[in-house]
Formats: structure tokens, C-alpha cells, sequence
């Protein structure tokens, strides 16, 4: 069987969840004799660095976004030309859009965030048009939680039949766990992503401002998302929040890994996620996880987590606070993390997508 994951999320990101997701299905793929290639003609993914040789075509450029349009359609002419050649039996869209194939294809979508939080994008109509176009081109569609399933139902009225759910992995070894006794970042509480929109940055800091407990003994490590700007100097004067507690870090300063390891907890406060990867990713090494329970987050995180209510500043003080006050807490959370975690894996997530591409080839 002849499997092609198309160009189109790899010549928009250099590195990023959604080709991370296909770089690690792809190799769990290639490694058990799968014949899998990444057909990206022109592209600038990092991650296809670590792809052999014979199972990707095309070249790694940078090239300035002004030329987009121009990159994409040379993609698109290429792939169409190799499409006739080798003629596939599944072509993986990693992306949306409104280009079609007489080939089988599936597609995978990753949450219904524009559909659920269309006030918070631009042109969030044209997103949703083409997103359901690709869909309803589409022989199959994956969905990376329950939760984004049950969307994808009641939103784009999807029959239940053409849909699959093949839960995401951690791409961290297990080994990379160190217990470590002296942390770096003690007392200090993490927060991962896009500080704006859905991810609720401001709902943690203004339940922050609003303990005393937590301004006393934590900092919150913001790591990632948007470089530092007046908007959060903006948020930190309007929930009266000392600048010096709050410390931006990216990947050139510090291994997310390494984070995990050494700060106190990992605030996820989202209104709604796809899947939300960090908590799998903490939990797996060592991080206790205190969540909202927005979207697919407890669907992740299981029964034994703590969570809160995002739109409730009281829920999220209180279920922090409740958390991090307990060092017996902490350590039972650092234990289920790792239990918990174990029920992921990229293998599972392969042979559950082959299961389907056979069926539908």
C-alpha cells in the first residue's frame, strides 16, 4: 500500500503541532515497513530533516511569505504530476484547502476552535469553507479526540461513519524523566502557548492577582506564543501584577522538556482545545497538571486530575491554590501523570491509522 501525507502543512510550518504530528506518524509508520512518503516539493519543515532519504521528494527552502502563493502553487502543480505517476492508494491531507484529487484521500481535523470562537479569527467564514470542503472531498476523517468528533458532528452535520478517532502522542522518551530534587524553577507555575484568544492567559493571571497565597510563593513562567508585548504590559497593569513575577522564556532559552521537569505545576486554562498536548506531554515527565476542562482537556487528562472552571476566576484560584498547598497532592498527581501518560503512544496511534487506511483503500 502506497501512502502519501501531501505538501501543504509543511511549506506553512517550520516546526509546529500539526507536522509534528505527521513527522511522528509517519516515522512509527516507516519504521514497521509502512510505504510512506512526504511529498512537499518545496518546503521549510525542520522535522522532514529526520525523514530518510526515500521516503520524502522535494527541497527545503526559506523563502519569504510575499512568495507564498507562488511556493504553493508549484507545490501543488508537482504533486498533481506525481499523483498521475505513482499513483497512491491513500493521500493524507495535512492541511485544508480546496484542491482535489481523484485519488482516495483522508484528511484530519485537529479541533472546531474558528467554528466554536469565530469572533476571535479573521475571515473565519473562508477558514470554515474550505475546512469543510477538504472534509467533504475527503473518502475518511480523522479526529484527534473524541470530543473534536462530537464537533465535528454537530457543527458540519459529518455522518459518524466516515469519522475516526486516533488519540496524539507524547514525542518525549520516557527515559528523559530525571527525578529531580533540587528544581531550577521551584516554585515557579508554567503556562504554554498563545497568550491571546481561547488560551485564557488572562483568566490565570487575573485569578492570580486575586491570591495572595499564589503571589507570595509562585511565579508563572510564560513559555512560547507571541514575543512580549504591550498587551501584556497592558493585562499585568489591569489585574495589578508585578512585572518581575512573570518571566517569557522560549526554545532558545530552555528545553520545553527540561521546564516540565523543573517547575512546580503546569496551568493549562483554555476554553477549548482539540486535544492539548502539554498536559500529555508534563504529565509524562514529572509535571503535575492542574486544567480547565474546557473542550477534550479531562478526555486527556483522565479522572484524577484537578480542574476548574476557565470563565470562573474563583474556580481557577481555588483549584490551584487547593493543589499546589498539598506537597501529598502534588506527588499523587506527579504519579498518575506517568500511569497516565503510558495509555498514548505513537504506535498505537499508526496501527489505528492503518486499520482505517485499509479499510478505505
Amino acid at each position: 500500500m502506497k501512502i502519501i501525507f501531501d505538501y501543504k502543512i509543511f511549506y506553512q510550518q517550520k516546526v509546529g503541532g500539526i507536522s509534528n504530528y505527521f513527522f511522528s506518524l509517519g516515522k512509527e509508520m516507516i519504521k514497521n515497513g509502512v510505504d510512506v512518503k512526504f511529498l512537499c516539493p518545496l518546503h521549510k519543515n525542520n522535522y522532514l530533516d529526520k525523514i530518510p532519504s526515500h521516503n520524502k521528494k522535494g527541497f527545503k527552502i526559506l523563502f519569504p511569505s510575499k512568495f507564498k502563493k507562488i511556493v504553493e502553487l508549484v507545490n501543488q502543480k508537482v504533486s498533481n504530476y506525481y499523483f498521475n505517476k505513482s499513483s497512491p492508494d491513500i493521500i493524507h491531507n495535512t492541511y485544508y484547502s480546496n484542491i482535489e484529487n481523484k485519488n482516495k484521500s483522508v484528511c484530519t481535523v485537529y479541533d472546531m476552535i474558528n467554528e466554536r470562537f469565530s469572533y476571535l479569527f479573521k475571515n473565519s467564514d473562508q477558514i470554515t469553507e474550505i475546512k469543510k470542503n477538504t472534509i467533504m472531498n475527503c473518502d475518511h476523517v480523522f479526529c484527534i479526540s473524541e470530543k473534536t468528533k462530537q464537533d465535528l458532528i454537530d457543527l458540519f452535520k459529518i455522518e459518524e461513519k466516515k469519522i475516526s478517532v486516533t488519540l496524539l502522542a507524547s514525542s518525549f522518551e520516557t527515559n528523559e524523566f530525571k527525578n529531580i530534587k533540587n528544581k531550577i524553577y521551584e516554585n515557579h507555575l508554567l503556562f504554554v502557548g498563545s497568550r491571546y484568544g481561547y488560551k485564557n492567559f488572562e483568566g490565570l493571571i487575573k485569578a492570580y492577582s486575586h491570591s495572595s497565597f499564589l503571589k507570595n510563593n509562585f511565579k508563572i513562567i510564560v513559555y512560547g506564543g507571541e514575543k512580549k508585548g504591550k498587551e501584556d504590559l497592558h493585562i499585568m497593569k489591569k489585574n495589578n501584577v508585578n512585572q518581575e513575577n512573570i518571566i517569557y522564556l522560549n526554545d532558545s532559552d530552555i528545553e520545553i522538556s527540561k521546564l516540565y521537569q523543573n517547575v512546580s505545576a503546569l496551568i493549562y486554562p483554555s476554553f477549548y482545545e482539540g486535544f492539548g498536548l502539554p498536559i500529555l506531554e508534563a504529565m509524562q515527565l514529572g509535571c503535575p497538571v492542574i486544567s480547565s476542562n474546557g473542550g477534550s482537556l479531562e478526555e486527556v487528562g483522565g479522572d484524577k486530575l484537578f480542574y476548574f472552571d476557565p470563565t470562573s476566576t474563583e474556580s481557577i484560584k481555588y483549584t490551584i491554590e487547593k493543589v499546589l498547598d498539598s506537597q501529598q497532592t502534588m506527588q499523587d498527581l506527579i504519579n498518575y501523570g506517568f500511569l497516565r501518560s503510558k495509555e498514548f503512544s505513537w504506535s498505537k496511534c499508526a496501527q489505528e491509522t492503518l486499520s482505517v487506511y485499509n479499510k478505505i483503500r
